[in-house]
């Protein structure tokens, strides 16, 4: 073989190596091919800092996968539309990712039972909206279905409540952090609440700057306590005057996004030498940060969906007069 030839046949190899790559590639990357798996974040409030956040987490995610975003109450009709714009996309796995601040709740329940996950719908759902056993459907969903753990006691959210707490912070002194948000009507809610706050509280109690760190959960009147919510007023101020004397306080409201609860608190306490954040958690890339992660590894966890009949209870709980919860009401 000539050196002519055999230099040519080289070049023809490598041409063709560096060709192969180019040629897979838009199959990859074909919207119709089907895609591994989709994110749908869930979420209490929407707004303008709820949808700086979704930014936040597509940018993470990459171009990729696809994330749509529901936020507000959970209708069935809204999820089933945010699915199907899902499944339009030719997605096998669906990836749930709650931004629920509590590892349980009324919401996290009704998520549960919409998808198929949870066996039965909230009673307190069912009692708020004067619905029956039968009216309330779960999705449609050809593809898998994976929820995720809300944020809860997780770290990051002691990160973002940090940084929150120094946002704006003044010189001096280092501030008392009051952590405040809005409590259960059932004792047995609001203390889980509670404990996930108090939880986060201890992180900020060791934070290099910060003053210490209290909670206080403003709980509604109810039926059977009507003076809960006064009470719960007067315990606020309460703590709120004894903090002040000691020094200065800085309050950071537990919320997600601003949803006008701190305007209620402000009126509520009325005290001039208070310092308020005006900003709830989102946007915050650190949990932008922990919604991609916690996506990306859901992805490959199996179908967590058992009821896939849309119908409102599984046929052996559909009988007349059946009381689902197993309690004479």
């Amino acid at each position: 073989m000539t050196e002519r030839s055999a230099t040519g046949r080289t070049l023809l190899l490598a041409g063709l190596l560096a060709a192969a790559p180019a040629a897979a590639a838009p199959a990859a990357s074909s919207p119709w091919s089907e895609q591994p798996y989709a994110v749908l974040l869930v979420g209490p409030d929407a707004g303008s800092d709820w949808s700086l956040f979704v930014s936040q987490v597509k940018k993470r995610l990459g171009k990729a996968v696809r994330v749509d975003a529901f936020s507000g109450s959970l209708e069935p009709k809204d999820i089933q539309k945010a699915v199907d714009r899902l499944q339009a996309s030719r997605v096998r796995k669906i990836v749930v990712v709650p931004l629920f601040l509590y590892a349980e709740s009324k919401e996290l329940e009704q998520l549960k039972y919409l998808l198929g996950i949870g066996k039965l719908p909230s009673r307190e759902f069912m009692e708020s909206w004067g619905m029956s056993q039968r009216v309330v459907p779960r999705v449609k969903a050809k593809a898998a279905l994976v929820l995720g753990t809300p944020l809860g006691t997780a770290a990051v959210v002691s990160t973002a409540l940090e940084a929150r707490s120094r946002e704006g912070a003044r010189r001096g002194k280092p501030e008392t952090v009051l952590l405040l948000g809005t409590g259960a009507e059932n004792d047995a809610e609001n203390a889980a609440r509670l404990a996930t706050v108090e939880a986060h509280a201890k992180r900020l109690e060791k934070a290099a700057g910060l003053g210490g760190a209290r909670v206080w959960l403003l709980r509604p009147p109810t039926r059977e306590k009507p003076r809960q919510g006064s009470e719960s007023q007067k315990g606020l101020k309460d703590l709120v005057q004894g903090l002040t004397r000691s020094g200065r306080v800085a309050v950071v409201p537990y919320l997600l996004t601003q949803d006008g609860s701190s305007r209620a608190w402000k009126r509520v306490l009325e005290n001039p030498f208070l310092r308020w954040v005006d900003k709830g958690l989102l946007p915050d890339e650190s949990i932008a940060r922990w919604a991609a992660e916690k996506a990306s590894a859901l992805s490959g966890e199996a179908d967590q969906a058992r009821f896939k009949n849309p119908e409102a209870l599984p046929p052996q709980e559909r009988g007349r007069g059946a009381n689902p919860w197993g309690q004479n009401r």
